[in-house]
């Protein structure tokens, strides 16, 4: 019982201790959480603050602000435009299937159309269509629709006819002893004859149509009856009269032919009135009316009735005077339009042929072909369709074109430009970089001079990567220490790491030529103080070296191991053609192209001290009395300078002055525009005048002392004194 007693106190303080523990942990968790946030929303609050305060950052919010409305905005813009196309192609897709089933039934409907035809009833215009009621009129009992669309009033009637009725009209009207076949009655004089039933009829000015189911009787009296005779043939000519028409009937014995017409009272008062308003001569032509003249009006309607071959067909035709006119007038209506229409689609076939077509230049040739832009294909001859008129000039552009290989089966991309026939496999952007690529590789070989040989670059590899090894072996021999000096000066730039270096060179070998000519540049490249004595220094050097070694065959190993190569390894670097241009200036005296190179490493950087202060000093010693004296000032010099005086007799030499010239006196200077040449002093006019007639030629006899010569260089003439030897350009 102890031991029990014993082991549940423990465990009872083991529970309460570990329930203390846990609960004074979770607070001390708690309350350094809460702490480190604090501490952190202070912190991140200082940093924000500070960063408001900081321009740059609220340049930076604002430009995030303005990006993020901007990319909303087009996010949203896109969405919308998204939804509005899948809206506007939902409402396409249901206008095409509505306009589809109105398709589909309209085309249901015309493939029952069996006759269509335009009549004219009392003055009354109206199209009539005879449809079946089904496609399947072959079947038997079948109906017809008689459809009367009236265009005046918009008015549409509709007749529906069974077969049996439709069979009995047709075999009246046509006058057949036997049944008529479906074929038989679908001809177009067969449905033109069931036209003939319509019936119009006027209510309070409403035009009515009505189908008469009985049979073809004319109404009206027989008013006159008689023979005439007309296209080689008799006919019987009977007409009738009622109270709103006249009909003319013909009947032919010989073929027992049958033809009608009608004239409507208002018809023949329009037809009576425009007669009397064309023959002033004729005044009562409108009293043809009245009763008491029936038979003069008889008279001149008869006269003027017309029997013929139909144009349109084989049968004959009854017409009076004025439909064959309105039927004259149609034609040269439709003539007309059909010209119209030609001389339209003439034009349109010529603005397709000029989209179609494209001029393209012949080198070869020095002509221009038609080129057919869809297949391809080019012909000499001009469309015909384009007729007078000729395409324009191609532009003077290159185009991106296909050519097919027909070995291969393969499609390559050429660039042609039709205006000067020229082609080319390269782009104008791949033409410009080869352009620049050779350019640049020709501006490089004018800094560079020669061009640098594999063996020559092995060599130098070798060479430099040796010297810092053999240096560390052996660093108090000569060699050793100069080879070092021109890796460090040349290849490192380390000016500050050089120095010493070539002064230890120097007390080992104080008249050694390499050295002092490397030393020399050095002084000249790291402009050592005072710069006066340093420039004296360095032209002691090198007129020493030149004593010593005049052919510098001792220096030409460091000029391609260092100098050269370190333009090689980086040419856009301004020190590295800094050592070059002074290398060129005070070693080979070659001022021209040391100003080159000069002029490329202030492009590269026009703030650089050590290029700048050398260009100022070498431009300042090129004056007569500097260490660089030149004929000239250089022809850079030349585009900034101004012209001040020029003479027909100094040729193409001007006088010029430089206004930025450092040294006062010698501001002025004369130029060749031709040789581009410069000098201080005056050209001598008498080698001058040589020189012009050299390439001068005589235009003029010997008529006097004074000879005349045509300069074809400066576009002059001159004159010449044999006997005094004097020259002029105004005789």
């Amino acid at each position: 019982r102890v031991c029990a007693q014993i082991r549940l106190s423990a465990l009872t303080r083991r529970i309460l201790q570990q329930t203390k523990y846990l609960k004074a942990k979770d607070a001390a968790i708690t309350v350094a959480k809460h702490v480190r946030q604090f501490l952190a929303r202070i912190f991140v609050s200082k940093i924000l603050q500070a960063m408001r305060e900081d321009e740059e950052y609220q340049r930076r919010w604002r430009c995030a602000r303005v990006l993020q409305t901007a990319w909303r905005r087009f996010f949203w813009r896109n969405r919308f435009i998204v939804r509005q196309e899948s809206r506007i192609e939902g409402k396409r897709q249901e206008i095409a299937t509505a306009r589809a089933k109105l398709r589909e039934k309209r085309d249901r409907q015309n493939s029952s159309i069996v006759f269509r035809n335009v009549i004219r009833i009392d003055s009354t215009m109206a199209v009539v269509t005879i449809s079946f009621r089904d496609e399947t009129y072959l079947q038997n009992e079948n109906s017809m629709f008689v459809k009367v669309y009236v265009p005046t009033t918009k008015e549409t009637f509709t007749f529906d006819l069974e077969e049996n009725a439709i069979r009995e009209c047709l075999e009246k009207a046509l006058s057949s002893e036997g049944r008529l076949s479906w074929d038989e009655m679908l001809k177009d004089n067969a449905l033109k004859a069931l036209t003939k039933r319509l019936m119009l009829r006027v209510v309070r000015g409403r035009p009515i149509f009505l189908f008469s189911r009985r049979n073809i009787v004319e109404k009206g009296v027989l008013v006159d009856k008689r023979v005439v005779r007309a296209v080689g043939e008799l006919f019987i000519l009977s007409t009738f009269r009622s109270p709103h028409d006249f009909v003319f009937y013909t009947y032919q014995p010989s073929t027992q032919l049958q033809m009608r017409t009608k004239l409507s009272m208002s018809k023949l008062r329009e037809w009576l009135t425009e007669t009397q308003e064309k023959r002033k001569d004729q005044p009562d032509i409108i009293c043809l009316l009245e009763l008491e003249r029936q038979a003069s009006l008889i008279e001149w309607l008869v006269k003027r009735a017309m029997i013929r071959n139909n144009p349109q067909g084989n049968n004959m035709q009854l017409l009076l005077q004025f439909e064959a006119e309105e039927e004259r007038v149609i034609n040269l209506v439709t003539k007309v339009q059909s010209q119209w229409r030609r001389l339209k689609s003439r034009r349109h076939a010529k603005q397709k042929t000029m989209q179609q077509y494209e001029k393209v230049y012949i080198r070869e040739s020095s002509v221009y072909v038609y080129r057919n832009m869809l297949t391809d294909e080019r012909q000499w001859e001009k469309p015909k369709l384009l007729g007078d008129d000729d395409l324009v000039d191609p532009v003077d552009e290159w185009r991106k074109e296909e050519t097919l290989d027909p070995a291969t089966g393969q499609k390559y991309q050429y660039y042609a430009n039709y205006a000067t026939g020229q082609s080319s496999w390269l782009s104008e952007e791949d033409a410009a970089r080869l352009v620049q690529r050779r350019y640049r590789s020709k501006h490089e070989s004018d800094l560079m001079g020669k061009k640098i040989q594999l063996p020559d670059i092995v060599k130098a590899m070798k060479f430099i990567h040796g010297a810092r090894t053999k240096y560390e072996e052996d660093p108090q021999k000569l060699s050793n220490i100069v080879n070092v000096a021109l890796l460090t000066h040349c290849l490192d730039l380390d000016f500050i790491t050089a120095k010493p270096i070539y002064e230890r060179a120097l007390q080992q070998s104080p008249n050694h030529p390499l050295i002092s000519r490397a030393y020399g540049i050095f002084l000249l490249a790291s402009r050592q103080t005072p710069v006066a004595t340093t420039f004296q220094t360095a032209c002691r050097l090198f007129h020493e070296a030149n004593v010593v070694d005049p052919t510098q065959a001792k220096f030409q190993s460091a000029t391609e191991i260092y100098f050269r190569w370190a333009v090689l390894v980086d040419s856009k670097n301004p020190l590295a053609l800094l050592n070059f241009a002074l290398l060129h200036q005070c070693i080979y005296k070659k001022y021209d192209h040391a100003e080159k190179i000069y002029r490329a490493a202030l492009a590269l950087d026009p703030t650089n001290t050590f290029v700048e202060e050398n260009y100022r000093l070498f431009t300042k010693e090129r004056y007569p009395g500097g260490e660089y004296l030149s004929l000239g000032p250089p022809y850079s010099v030349v585009r900034g300078s101004h012209v001040v005086e020029e003479k027909p007799e100094w040729a193409e030499w001007s006088k010029m002055i430089d206004s930025g010239c450092p040294k006062k006196g010698m501001e002025t200077f004369w130029f060749n525009r031709f040789t581009k040449v410069t000098s201080f002093q005056e050209p001598t006019w008498s080698l001058v005048w040589e020189t012009r007639m050299k390439r001068a030629k005589c235009v003029s006899g010997k008529t006097s002392n004074w000879v005349e010569y045509w300069d074809d260089r400066t576009r002059t003439s001159f004159f010449y004194d044999g006997y005094t030897k004097k020259y002029t350009c105004s005789c």
